[in-house]
């Protein structure tokens, strides 16, 4: 019977982890549950504007490089490491000649060709077009309309070589390479399917470890299949992930006691509950969480764009309350938006986060006295605003908390929280259709710039209404150049952010999250990063 009962344990799951009993020779399918915060805001790599999307489109694209399971950029569809120019601004590459799309078709090099400039061109509109500013060659003037898009840096000089012109020397290319805007696109199969690109699994080719089967695009379950065309499907051990969406955290945990779920977030009174289990963990991540406020778009302000106003809101919330209250979960109060052990200064080693220090501070008194200076610049005894936010449970916490510290703290203020789903709530921000907004960041690879380089003028991150010379000029500078003047570009990316964060007060930092979880002991390399995409490709599950 005892014999039995730990059978019957390890295989109770079988049908949804697919374990195999080890010894055995007998196969099972291999599965993994996870849960989602909500519906798949999109699955299109030029267009994707959220790190939801990104976790997903990680899973069944792929470009040059991956990231391996320590975060450091390997060789993926380059067949080898590039031919590189010695001025480091030309680089070559050889496409394997083993990538296929999930329809069979070779992966080429004029699909990255294809790719590239349809995200530069301003008829795209890409969010993450600026990404190749400053970087591929001639990529700034084309996103301004100033040159035709046939003028960027990248070539296929052959179906399986593809030319990359610089414009100055790119310290972290390779990281920026495992995005999804650098992915390739099937030009052929893409200009087909017309508007209907991506908007669910008949109308989207796959490169990566899995494929994204029966999937409609407002589904609130989808499944990734392992990809049988994946040029290396033999690193990849599962057969299938299922993701369940799941907003609430006691949901959450009563279907992973029931084995319905094999990994689930944490927050609040669920870490006391269960920190002593086995199969508790937590994790820093780089994410940053902030309150944004818009000032004003199209040529019209709105009276945050009132600097006192911005900075009473900045002083008059109790962060660390909230942290260890709300969630509860690792994370840690966030007083600037570059998180900490992203980043050291390259002649001492120091980290940026404690270099630049605390940029804001919690003190209620110098907050009201902000607030008055800005009601009565603005002529105003009163103001109201609306609060959007996701409609998890923890989100909507946080937000009751934020309109009950400020409408405390802040004499006249009203704030109407807005609960909406996740999908709306990243349009929101997207579209700047919002007046404050609960939001935030993780990087895409190891390095400042990818924190501050949204809110330079114009950048489809912005959605804020800020825009100041002197910051695109420091900003921009860290990617052109100064890209290859190390302490320079340090010192210019510090003075950024003091800017943004302490002169300007265009966010009010929150928190850098924390990841406290659950997860089932046999689920092994399941990959999440300090910053970038998850990465599930080498999932395992081994009892």
């Amino acid at each position: 019977m005892i014999l039995l009962a730990l059978l019957l344990a390890a295989c109770s799951n079988s049908e949804n982890s697919g374990s195999t009993e080890n010894g055995n020779s007998e196969n099972k399918e291999k599965v993994i549950q996870l849960s989602a915060p909500g519906e798949i805001p999109g699955l299109n790599p030029t267009m994707a504007d959220n790190d939801f999307s990104f976790d997903m489109i990680n899973q069944v694209f792929e470009g040059l490089y991956r990231l391996d399971k320590e975060g450091k950029p390997q060789l993926a569809l380059a067949a080898e490491e590039p031919e590189v120019s010695e001025d480091n601004k030309v680089y070559t590459f050889t496409i394997r000649d083993d990538a296929k799309w999930s329809d069979g078709s070779p992966v080429t090099a004029g699909d990255f060709e294809y790719a590239w400039k349809k995200a530069v061109n301003p008829d795209t509109a890409a969010a993450y077009g600026p990404q190749f500013e400053e970087i591929v060659a001639n990529a700034s003037e084309i996103l301004v309309g100033d040159k035709p898009v046939d003028e960027l840096g990248v070539e296929a000089l052959d179906e399986r070589t593809l030319k990359v012109t610089l414009e100055n020397p790119v310290p972290f290319f390779k990281e920026l390479l495992t995005t999804a805007i650098f992915f390739p696109q099937p030009e052929e199969f893409v200009e087909e399917q017309g508007d209907e690109y991506a908007r669910d699994s008949e109308h989207i080719l796959f490169n990566g470890p899995f494929v994204l089967e029966d999937w409609s695009g407002t589904d609130s379950s989808w499944t990734f299949e392992k990809n049988q065309q994946y040029w290396d499907k033999q690193a990849v051990n599962m057969d299938k992930i299922e993701m369940n969406v799941v907003k609430d955290t006691s949901t959450a945990v009563n279907l992973y006691k029931k084995d319905e779920l094999d990994r689930i977030e944490l927050t609040g009174d669920y870490v006391n509950e269960y920190k002593e289990s086995d199969n508790y963990h937590t994790f820093l991540t780089g994410a940053t969480s902030y309150l944004k406020m818009n000032q004003g778009k199209d040529g019209e302000t709105t009276d945050l764009a009132n600097l006192n106003i911005r900075k009473a809101m900045n002083m008059a919330i109790d962060k660390q309350e909230m942290v260890d209250t709300i969630l509860n979960n690792g994370s840690i109060v966030a007083n600037g938006n570059v998180p900490k052990d992203l980043a050291e200064n390259p002649e001492t080693g120091e980290d940026f986060r404690a270099e630049n220090g605390d940029l804001v501070h919690y003190d209620v008194e110098e907050a009201k006295q902000y607030w008055e200076q800005g009601l009565e610049e603005l002529g105003k005894e009163e103001l109201e605003f609306t609060l959007t936010t996701s409609d998890s449970s923890t989100s909507k916490q946080f937000a009751e908390n934020l309109k009950y510290q400020l409408e405390s703290n802040l004499s006249g203020l009203t704030i109407n929280v807005n609960s909406v789903p996740p999908k709306a709530s990243i349009s929101a921000n997207v579209n700047q259709e919002y007046e404050m907004i609960l939001t935030g960041w993780n990087g895409d690879y190891q390095d400042p710039l990818t924190y501050l380089n949204l809110f330079i003028t114009d950048s489809p991150g912005n959605h804020t209404g800020y825009s100041d010379e002197q910051y695109d000029k420091l900003v921009l500078g860290a990617k052109s150049n100064l890209a290859d003047k190390p302490q320079e570009r340090w010192d210019a990316l510090l003075k950024a952010e003091r800017m943004l964060i302490k002169d300007s007060a265009v966010l009010v930092p929150l928190y850098q999250s924390g990841s406290a979880y659950l997860q089932k002991d046999y689920v092994k390399d399941l990959i999440k990063y300090q910053v970038s995409a998850d990465n599930y490709k080498w999932a395992d599950v081994v009892q």
